[in-house]
């Protein structure tokens, strides 16, 4: 079952955008959207590490956000 908009995540694992990591493990997140296909859901993420600002992330799936 998919998580919810505007449910709590934390980043699963350090997602990278090339070699920079953009995102660390267990970076605190909200969920502000979700795309449902016939083969996968994916969620648009808005992070907001300790450090630095906010980062909206889109396409990401069950494999990199934990619920909180």
């Amino acid at each position: 079952m998919p998580l919810q908009t505007l449910s709590p995540v934390r980043a699963a694992r350090d997602i990278q955008r090339g070699s920079a990591v953009v995102v660390e493990t267990g970076a605190p997140g909200r969920i502000v959207n979700l795309q449902t296909g016939w083969a996968d859901t994916t969620y648009t993420v808005e992070f907001t590490p300790a450090a630095g600002r906010p980062v909206t992330l889109l396409g990401l799936t069950d494999g990199d956000v934990l619920p909180s």
